[in-house]
């Protein structure tokens, strides 16, 4: 059995086909690229972001009416995935502007679809959500982000941090207070281009060790939107980003399980061809023990985020499976990578392997769609009505 055989076998011959493609894509050139990235302090070129639109992939579920593949969400966790083992960051950020086009596709209007839809689908335009604020991230009751109703559209006033591929989009999906004619306030979203209009500046946030990320500051100032970038009316913006926190977080954990998977095997390789006092490593018993941990663990990870992916995939409540998941799968990961590293000894943080690199990476997990604080508290909440005496029917 395969490490991810229990998710292939739910996916479709065409979602099997589009898996092996990602693979094939994110082997070679793709793959020395963002090693060679990493260890010159830089992000990877954008030319794999353009050859990734060119191959189809930010259309991976978009509908097929409008180019796209219209994969199920267990297939973008497998593409995910396979491009997870290569590098966490760049699986983070590409499989980022992926969403944007689903959410458009599935969602849009058709003034939407039209202004929108094929520049992101083949990657002309580069969308990614903004949600996060310099005073406040999970906390929205800190948004100051402002939408001001005008003559044929809207003025976008605020500061939006943290924008994964924030350096190079051209478009975000952001959440805005709009005022009411009572005077208080609801939040909205909005497709918000922007191109290089002098109306908006960016500042990019330096992570040494992430640069993949291309994280980056995106500061509005009067910047106007069209009528028809209003994507959720105010008052249905919040619901409608809660819903897919889930599935976010689950897609997170995934990346974790392929990178610490990654990890596992090069450690393994390595350690196996590697002699000391005349044995390979592998048959010290005490390093060998520490590495069984690590295989344990991630396969726990596994089987925690295949559950939690399964009930996204199939549209069931999974609010605490998505929390359990990426809390667990993060915490393994960061652990489980830095593990391999000190298996393989001082070679092991080395430019020479990739172990380095996924371990400065894989710890920005635990920052995204909700810290573990968070996550332990919503399960928490929730161990009532999931394992209490009522659920189990005693």
């Amino acid at each position: 059995m395969s490490f991810y055989e229990q998710y292939d076998e739910l996916l479709t011959r065409q979602e099997l086909d589009l898996v092996a493609e990602a693979q094939a894509f994110c082997a070679g050139g793709f793959s020395a690229e963002l090693l060679t990235s990493f260890r010159k302090g830089r992000p990877y070129s954008e030319q794999w972001i353009r050859a990734w639109a060119a191959a189809g992939f930010l259309g991976l579920q978009a509908r097929k009416k409008h180019g796209g593949h219209e994969a199920s969400y267990l297939c973008k966790v497998r593409v995910a995935q396979t491009m997870a083992e290569h590098g966490f960051a760049a699986a983070f950020a590409i499989n980022n502007l992926q969403n944007a086009v689903t959410k458009l596709s599935r969602s849009g209007t058709q003034e939407q679809l039209d202004a929108l839809l094929i520049p992101m689908r083949t990657g002309a335009v580069l969308s990614a959500p903004a949600m996060t604020e310099p005073a406040g991230g999970s906390d929205l009751s800190a948004l100051t982000t402002t939408a001001r109703p005008v003559n044929g559209g809207w003025l976008i006033n605020g500061t939006k941090d943290w924008v994964t591929n924030g350096m190079v989009v051209g478009c975000v999906s952001l959440l805005a207070k709009v005022q009411a004619p009572d005077g208080t306030s609801e939040i909205a979203s909005f497709l918000t281009p922007f191109g290089n209009a002098s109306s908006v500046r960016r500042a990019e946030i330096d992570v040494p060790g992430a640069m993949s990320f291309r994280l980056g500051r995106v500061i509005f100032e009067d910047h106007f939107v069209p009528s028809w970038a209003l994507f959720n009316e105010p008052g249905q913006a919040l619901k409608s980003s809660l819903a897919a926190i889930n599935a976010a977080r689950v897609h997170v954990a995934a990346m974790c399980v392929a990178s610490l998977r990654a990890a596992l095997r090069e450690a393994v390789d390595y350690c196996e061809v590697r002699k000391t006092f005349g044995k390979p490593l592998l048959e010290h018993q005490g390093l060998r023990w520490e590495l069984a941990e690590v295989a344990i663990r991630l396969e726990a990870a596994n089987s925690l985020v295949f559950k939690a992916a399964r009930l996204v995939n199939e549209g069931k409540p999974s609010l605490t499976a998505a929390a359990q998941a990426k809390k667990f799968a993060v915490d393994t990961a960061i652990w489980g990578v830095d593990q391999c590293v000190r298996a393989m000894g001082a070679v092991g943080a080395t430019g020479s392997h990739r172990l380095a690199m996924l371990l400065s990476e894989v710890r920005l997990s635990a920052y995204g769609d909700g810290t573990n604080e968070i996550l332990v508290d919503r399960i928490g909440k929730g161990l009532v009505k999931e394992y209490g005496s009522q659920e189990q029917g005693v």
